[in-house]
């Protein structure tokens, strides 16, 4: 029980990371980043493809740098994204499925192959090894808490409640002359980020990196935020939201492993999970009265 427990923990904070950005720019935002697919993959080829370089480094150091430099890859395709739909006007759906494609092959380039192995490094996540079976989790859990207070501070700032009044009505900042795109930009460059942060770390725990890793990175997520919000169900921003989503996720996973499920069917039941709470909410009313929120999360 307290294995499948410390389980539970690890993948959870493995994953927080990806949700937190995805709760920014699907959930708040309210707009359809699939983009973060490519940020989750493109965030952990950056950190890997210094390795070698960095490995040199003591661990304090080398964890500073890989995990900065697997921000700064996500953020790289959260800009390429805000671009493509701020610049070029094409419609974010589009842009982002463009931005997945674009993205493929920069991966194949930078990466070189179509797995990358990070076993002959040093692995930065180990620095506070206090767990003997899990000693990755003393870190990830220090991750967990700043990125928890992080984001509970920033969804009380002015800019927090900005990606929500976005999400509700992009028209309102004409009215006060206040820069939508500035509010946009700067939510969808965290949501990316974050993925990227996600992507390394969980490259890093499984010491191997696939090009294809981010398949299902959105459904994933967007499993997470209907969850968090099932269970949490409070109508403004709130950090709970993606840390009870995720944590519930993991949860159903692991007894699904407990009972003998075959995991290479779990797509089709996050897809069920998804659709059977929209399906109860909407019957309900929860959803009816919102017709803005086109993406029900």
């Amino acid at each position: 029980m307290i294995d499948m427990l410390l389980i539970v923990c690890e993948q959870a904070l493995l994953y927080f990371p990806l949700v937190l950005g995805a709760y920014i720019s699907i959930s708040l935002l309210k707009v359809p980043d699939l983009s973060i697919e490519s940020s989750y993959v493109f965030g952990a080829i950056c950190a890997a493809r210094l390795m070698p370089q960095l490995s040199v480094l003591p661990l304090p150091a080398l964890l500073c740098c890989t995990l900065l430099v697997s921000l700064c890859g996500g953020l790289l395709v959260g800009g390429v994204v805000f671009f493509l739909t701020r610049l070029f006007h094409v419609p974010h759906l589009l842009a982002s499925i463009l931005t997945i494609g674009l993205f493929h092959g920069v991966n194949q380039f930078v990466l070189g192959t179509a797995n990358f192995s990070l076993a002959a490094y040093q692995n930065p996540l180990s620095w506070l090894n206090f767990v003997a079976v899990h000693p990755e989790l003393p870190l990830l859990a220090l991750l967990f808490i700043v990125l928890f207070a992080l984001g509970a501070f920033l969804f009380r700032t002015q800019l927090g409640y900005s990606f929500l009044i976005y999400g509700n009505n992009p028209a309102f900042f004409t009215n006060y002359d206040i820069s939508a795109k500035y509010v946009f930009c700067l939510g969808l460059l965290i949501a990316n980020a974050l993925a990227g942060l996600s992507g390394y770390c969980v490259a890093q725990s499984s010491s191997f990196i696939d090009i294809n890793a981010g398949f299902g990175m959105a459904l994933f997520s967007v499993t997470c935020l209907i969850l968090g919000k099932a269970i949490v169900r409070q109508r403004l921003s709130s950090i709970l939201i993606p840390v009870v989503g995720i944590f519930v996720y993991c949860i159903i996973q692991q007894l699904l492993l407990k009972i003998g499920f075959n995991l290479k069917y779990f797509t089709m039941i996050q897809s069920v999970i998804v659709l059977g709470i929209l399906i109860y909410q909407y019957r309900h009313g929860a959803l009816r009265k919102y017709k803005i929120d086109n993406l029900g999360v």
